[in-house]
């Protein structure tokens, strides 16, 4: 191989992406998340510094944190995409930077699992070999998502803000459809590994 594996695994909302990508660690990848690239800058004073100029002081708590559901309020608001499509083009540029980085640091021999919400509204990085969409019944994305503190409403708001499904899935390589079974999954999941690593080592 000329290059690192790298698995980018995205999918639906509720679905189980950190499942499926704690399955590839398991099995020797080094796992590389994108939602705590974006956890971190959401930490660094410039990220703080132009949300609280672009919506204002009321979304930081008494310690200057930002208050991410006072975010998402604003960002996946019904009134339209502008705020979303702003926090987009701030941020992502900065995402990509650091998960190049981070995909960089791979070593000699070592693949990597990168979860990646946002694979495609973000633009497929050049460095991922093979994609992973994940999938599950609705109702079992939503018994997730009320976990989480979200409604249906909520989950449908939000998920109309990203590519469709069908999209997305015509676009992936692999598609795990994960029904609740562990099981299952993890031989779905041990059965993509042992076909992408058969490929790349002809």
């Amino acid at each position: 191989m000329t290059k690192n594996t790298v698995m980018a695994v995205t999918g639906d909302v509720g679905a189980g992406k950190s499942t499926v990508a704690g399955l590839f660690e398991a099995l020797g990848g080094v796992l590389i998340d994108a939602d705590r690239v974006v956890a971190d800058l959401w930490r660094t004073p410039e990220v703080v510094e132009a949300a609280a100029g672009r919506w204002g002081g009321d979304i930081l708590d008494g310690a200057g944190r930002v208050v991410h559901r006072a975010v998402a309020d604003r960002i996946f608001a019904e009134s339209g995409r502008a705020e979303y499509d702003w926090l987009s083009l701030f941020l992502r540029p900065r995402i990509r930077e650091e998960l190049d980085r981070r995909v960089g640091r791979l070593g000699a021999g070592e693949w990597g699992v990168v979860e990646i919400p946002l694979l495609f509204e973000a633009g497929v990085a050049p460095w991922v070999t093979v994609r992973v969409f994940v999938t599950a019944p609705r109702a079992i994305r939503l018994a997730r998502c009320r976990a989480r503190g979200w409604d249906e409403a909520e989950m449908t708001r939000r998920e109309s803000f990203f590519m469709p499904s069908e999209e997305r899935m015509a676009l992936s390589d692999h598609v795990v459809r994960n029904g609740g079974d562990r099981v299952e999954l993890g031989k779905t999941v041990e059965r993509i590994y042992n076909e992408v690593m058969a490929l790349q080592k002809r």
